[in-house]
């Protein structure tokens, strides 16, 4: 395994995007797995970095295969599993595993690798945006604006939370303390987009102190992200 310095990590860590177009960071972690801690621990630096607020959108899902193995991740779901098994194929890679890191839907890596993560980001930053998604909080509601050039893709609109802390229990991460952020609470596909009419919809906001919002295009068969956009809802 190339051991990567680690005043190349550091530089890498500190470093922003250089284009402009905000990138989606997708990590599938599970605190039953003893590997996904450095993991949580880039996507939280990344999620707490001013710097990147509104140009990198980092999303956390929590999958339940680790579950049966001595701890239930109380942020686990079937549904996050699933949407992995949605990349391995489109990617036609071998097996799920954590953690992983998905950027823009396009590119995989391991989770704690930040060299690569931040890379991806920078790479993924100079792209140019298939269309146009904006996303606001009007009361209780998520008011999401879409359009795009053709046919193809799914307008999505994800809530997450901030500022987690679980004391673990049993399993491989037994008697550490995890802290969590941008945990994806609800995923939703809102529309499919014909490439001709620009879409409006609202979606309810979930409960909570410390609720962000992201919404985005993605392609239907490639998983490609075309374009993103996040505001906050409810942080502190």
């Amino acid at each position: 395994m190339k051991i990567v310095p680690l005043v190349l990590l550091l530089c890498c860590a500190a470093a922003e995007p250089q284009g402009t177009q905000p990138v989606l960071v997708e990590l599938f972690t599970s605190q039953g797995c003893s590997s996904c801690p450095p993991a949580d621990e880039l996507l939280s630096r990344i999620a707490r970095d001013p710097a990147l607020r509104g140009r990198v959108i980092p999303l956390a899902y929590h999958v339940d295969y680790w579950d049966h193995l001595g701890w239930r991740d109380p942020f686990s779901s079937r549904e996050w599993s699933l949407r992995q098994g949605e990349y391995v194929r489109a990617m036609r890679l071998a097996s799920s595993y954590t953690p992983q890191v998905v950027v823009n839907g396009a590119r995989q890596m391991v989770g704690s690798s930040s060299s690569q993560v931040y890379r991806a980001i920078d790479d993924e930053s100079r792209r140019a945006p298939e269309g146009s998604v904006s996303v606001r909080v009007d009361g209780g509601d998520v008011v999401v604006r879409a359009s795009a050039p053709r046919a193809g893709a799914e307008l999505m609109v994800v809530t997450f939370e901030d500022g987690a802390t679980t004391n673990v229990l049993r399993g491989e991460n037994s008697g550490r303390t995890i802290a969590n952020d941008a945990i994806v609470r609800s995923l939703q596909r809102v529309a499919t987009l014909d490439g001709k009419h620009d879409v409006e919809q609202r979606v309810k906001l979930p409960p909570g102190p410390r609720i962000g919002v992201a919404a985005f295009l993605q392609d239907t068969k490639t998983k490609r992200i075309w374009t993103a956009a996040t505001t906050v809802a409810a942080f502190p």
